[in-house]
């Protein structure tokens, strides 16, 4: 609770808490040289995400494809070396940061509850978060009234051709959608043409030039390693070695 699933973490805001993460990864560490198993039984079901220590987006299989796409590409564009990159391995961890500052500054969106639900006999992997848009807009010290209405939706990603070897799961970026997240107003105006319908991501990211396309482009995969699970945690790491924790969801009577 004190680091908000770690997101008090991030440096880009400030230098706070950061022995938490030390913590962190220590008992991260300690969990993962327990007796777990890990199983398709064991992993099937609904989660929810605790605590990572990297943006909490990353948990999506659309930006492990994307980080998989940017990391293993050879070179460093352009622009990424203007921006200070240096190494090409790490090419993702700009663009995640600088997609924060587009979408996060301001407080003009807000991400909330992020679920996954992971379904071997369909080979389907799905995520989904919710997200508020202009949740507070007011003029500074005088305003006392909203400017700007609040709305959002449900984000929900779908990959399918899920596998588990050992205790890495594997899958392929599908589709993706905005639906409605319950207790928040659609989109104006543009609700009906542009939410509940599903994205082909997997065709048009083959097209893209910097995937290979538009002529046999590399498929959208990704991956994570399972470092720990029981009957209530979960335990997972990108490419990268984030740290991502989840949780099963309480009851609903609860």
């Amino acid at each position: 609770a004190l680091t908000d699933r770690g997101q008090r973490l991030n440096t880009l805001v400030a230098d706070t808490y950061q022995e938490k993460r030390g913590q962190m990864a220590e008992l991260a560490d300690k969990l993962a040289a327990m007796p777990n198993e890990v199983t398709q039984a064991s992993l099937e079901g609904e989660w929810e995400l605790a605590y990572a220590d990297v943006e909490l987006f990353r948990s999506s299989p659309f930006f492990l494809a994307i980080e998989k796409a940017l990391d293993t590409s050879p070179g460093i564009p352009w622009l990424g070396k203007q921006l200070g990159i240096t190494d090409p391995t790490k090419k993702s961890s700009m663009f995640f940061k600088l997609h924060q500052l587009q979408v996060l500054s301001w407080g003009a969106s807000t991400v909330g509850r992020i679920g996954q639900r992971i379904d071997f006999s369909k080979g389907e992997f799905e995520s989904e978060f919710d997200t508020v848009i202009f949740g507070l807009t007011v003029i500074p010290i005088l305003g006392w009234f909203k400017l700007l209405p609040t709305f959002g939706g449900r984000v929900v990603t779908l990959a399918d051709g899920l596998k588990l070897e050992g205790n890495e799961m594997t899958m392929e970026l599908a589709k993706t959608q905005v639906v409605t997240c319950p207790g928040v107003k659609r989109l104006p105006l543009v609700a009906n043409f542009f939410m509940d319908k599903w994205y082909p991501v997997r065709e048009v990211w083959k097209l893209l030039p910097w995937n290979g396309g538009p002529f046999n482009g590399r498929a959208p995969d990704c991956g994570v390693t399972v470092t720990y699970v029981d009957d209530t945690m979960r335990l997972t790491k990108d490419m990268s070695g984030a740290l991502f924790v989840y949780t099963r969801p309480l009851p609903e009577r609860f």
